[in-house]
């Protein structure tokens, strides 16, 4: 039976919900206070992993093979190690027999793809529209927005860390900040990247370089305390690279900025609950945890695979429960997995780094622990 859902909410997250759900024939009407999104010549600052799960999801819906191949950076490989220290792992796709671990896409190139797919599919898009006003009852839902009250089954909260729809509906949260602040640009190098994904370990925060479609381009997300973000934020550009390159052990030779830069806050959060009524939590409106292993996007995708799994037939409200108990989960366990990896390697202590490096190594060397590690971040 047809249902109607109101989406909430223009990100990626948000539109693959609404897209999925009207391939599955229900009505939709998706609301995003921004406009539609378009995207340039020019490399976009925000980036995420596409771990394969994701992948098949987007190839479901018929975006993954519309993306254009010059803006996607396929690794096939991964490098991770401690600053000053032994420590070090490397894992490559063709040791669990795939020919890639993900890829790395520009936020805005595949939130355009997602949209024009959507306009194709039906679904109502409301771009540069805000909710006014919102109700919610045991048999159905309504919005306020663009000057007219839509009425639907269910309303979906797609509207990012800061939700309205969930500030507003008082669900409770638990939260944390992280004291740091993520910085992201565009960086040429003068050593091709060989399509290897690069993470060093600071006792201030992690620094990775996400291999772009470039063989000389790569994304920088540098996750810095709070002071050291101050100082960064700062510097001119030169005083920057020169920071940079300190931290890289010319992991890549020569480096530089191609971009501006970007900074955002670092904060862990979590909706206790994702469901009230008819009104759905999903993506970064339910959870948010550190970006040291780019999973952000993934879980958010893995929300809408299990939704979707739910709403392709019959369902109720006891299969949005077990919906939300089978996400909870998982949020839970990938916040649990980056707060260990956070605190970890958040010390310089000797002791710490003698035992972090012991742990990488023999995670590099037994082959068993090895391709459980590669499977892991295959997604």
């Amino acid at each position: 039976m047809s249902q109607r859902f109101i989406v909430v909410g223009g990100g990626m997250i948000g539109l693959a919900s609404a897209l999925g759900l009207r391939q599955q024939g229900h009505r939709v009407t998706l609301i995003e206070q921004g406009k539609a999104p378009t995207y340039s010549d020019e490399l976009e600052l925000r980036v995420s992993a596409i771990a394969h799960h994701s992948r098949a999801l987007l190839t479901e819906l018929g975006v993954w093979q519309q993306l254009p191949a010059d803006r996607l950076g396929p690794y096939t490989a991964m490098e991770v190690w401690d600053q000053d220290s032994f420590g070090r792992i490397a894992f490559a796709a063709n040791e669990v027999n795939q020919a890639d671990l993900g890829a790395i896409v520009e936020n805005r190139v595949l939130e355009r793809h997602l949209w024009q797919a959507a306009v194709d599919a039906g679904v109502e898009l409301m771009p540069e529209t805000a909710v006014q006003d919102h109700g919610l009852s045991d048999t159905e839902v309504w919005v306020e927005a663009g000057g007219q009250r839509l009425r639907g089954d269910y309303l979906l909260a797609a509207d990012g860390v800061k939700s309205p729809l969930r500030q507003a509906a008082g669900l409770p949260l638990t939260f944390w900040d992280y004291q740091q602040q993520g910085c992201v640009a565009v960086i040429r190098c003068s050593e091709p990247h060989n399509g290897c994904a690069r993470q060093v370990f600071l006792p201030s925060g992690p620094v990775a370089w996400l291999p772009l479609a470039d063989p000389h381009h790569v994304s920088l997300v540098w996750s810095a305390d709070s002071e050291l973000a101050r100082q960064l934020q700062q510097l001119d550009d030169n005083d920057f690279i020169k920071q940079l390159q300190r931290v890289s052990d010319q992991c890549l030779g020569q480096l530089e900025l191609v971009s501006q830069r970007g900074y955002f806050p670092l904060r862990m959060q979590y909706a206790k609950r994702w469901l009230q009524q008819r009104l759905l939590l999903i993506g970064d409106a339910a959870h948010s945890i550190h970006p040291l292993a780019g999973q952000g996007a993934n879980l958010g995708f893995g929300d809408v695979h299990a939704l979707l799994a739910v709403t392709a037939s019959e369902f109720g409200s006891a299969d949005l429960r077990q919906w939300e108990r089978q996400r909870k989960v998982a949020a839970v366990q990938m916040i649990a997995t980056m707060e260990s990896f956070k605190r970890g390697f958040g010390t310089a202590s000797p002791v710490a780094k003698l035992v972090r490096g012991l742990g990488l190594r023999l995670a590099d060397r037994l082959a068993p622990l090895k391709r459980k590690l590669i499977k892991s971040a295959l997604g």
